[in-house]
């Protein structure tokens, strides 16, 4: 079959993912493009998306407009999520967006980008993907948390709180050190209390966390430990692991010591703290003692869909 593909707009970056179906039906990614176009920041005091943003949105979609055309791609959707839910110019930036590049952008709901993330998990965990599975889903500027049960999405629920959020409203400018993190902490554990108990109120035979967060710190944590990992899929991320992590980015209290952990991705490293302290805050009011991380969530879900395979 011809390749479908996604794009998909957050608040941190905009990515492009192309796939091909195999004959033996299995999902193979051809092409993966990624552009760090940080919306969230770019939203000024109205809620509008600023004239830098909207050049760094548009850019990101002609070049993914180019791709799509090389690889002559037979179906794709384009999903924009909390940046754009945000943006008090949202549908202007949609019409915009596709008179300028041909793309249609579909500003998604919360629950919707938690059931395709969902999707992208349990595609991805396989035969293991059996039993109610908690996904949890950390982006820039929301986070979705949802249960599910063979494919049924029992409850789901978004929040307006994300890793760029949380950094820039919860933790502040450097130097971030422990007063603020801990600060920060008590101030998750109120906003996260209601969200988990929707989700606590089923069974979780498995809790999986998605998102390039906590690829990173699962990454972070393996390197913190001497090893050097890329492909984290599946990886059993335990609390202790976690705290590890959120201890080493506390410690560095500045950008530039950021930097300097080990597997630390430069596009990530300022706002890094803010989701590893979501996935925490998450954990313990849900009584979890590790995450399951999944390299696959939101665009995989959209693509499997678009491929027939749910």
């Amino acid at each position: 079959m011809q390749p479908v593909a996604v794009i998909d707009i957050g608040s941190n970056s905009v990515c492009l993912l192309v796939v091909a179906r195999l004959r033996d039906g299995t999902l193979s990614p051809v092409a993966k493009h990624k552009h760090v176009a940080r919306l969230r920041d770019a939203l000024d005091g109205e809620g509008k998306l600023t004239a830098d943003g909207l050049q760094r949105f548009l850019a990101a979609l002609h070049e993914f407009a180019r791709v799509l055309e090389n690889w002559q791609v037979g179906r794709v959707r384009a999903v924009a999520t909390a940046a754009l839910r945000a943006a008090g110019n949202g549908d202007e930036l949609v019409e915009l967006a596709e008179r300028e590049t041909g793309i249609h952008v579909e500003i998604i709901s919360g629950a919707e980008e938690a059931r395709l993330a969902y999707l992208g998990v349990r595609h991805g965990l396989g035969a293991a993907a059996s039993g109610s599975i908690l996904c949890a889903d950390v982006g820039g500027g929301s986070s979705e948390l949802l249960v599910g049960d063979a494919g049924a999405v029992l409850d789901s629920v978004s929040t307006a709180l994300g890793a760029l959020v949380v950094a820039r409203t919860l933790l502040g400018p450097d130097p971030v050190g422990f007063a603020q993190v801990d600060s920060a902490r008590a101030a998750l554990k109120t906003a996260f209390a209601e969200p988990t108990a929707v989700v606590g109120r089923h069974r979780i035979d498995l809790a999986v966390a998605t998102s390039g967060t906590i690829q990173r710190v699962a990454r972070i944590a393996q390197g913190l430990g001497g090893r050097t990992v890329d492909d984290v899929h599946r990886t059993v991320l335990t609390l202790p692991q976690l705290q590890m992590v959120i201890d080493a980015l506390a410690t560095a209290e500045n950008q530039e010591s950021r930097l300097k952990i080990p597997a630390m991705d430069p596009s990530r490293a300022d706002n890094l703290l803010g989701g590893a302290l979501i996935f925490e805050a998450v954990a313990e009011l849900l009584g979890l003692k590790a995450w399951t991380v999944s390299m696959d969530g939101l665009r995989m879900g959209v693509v499997s869909e678009l491929a027939g395979v749910w």
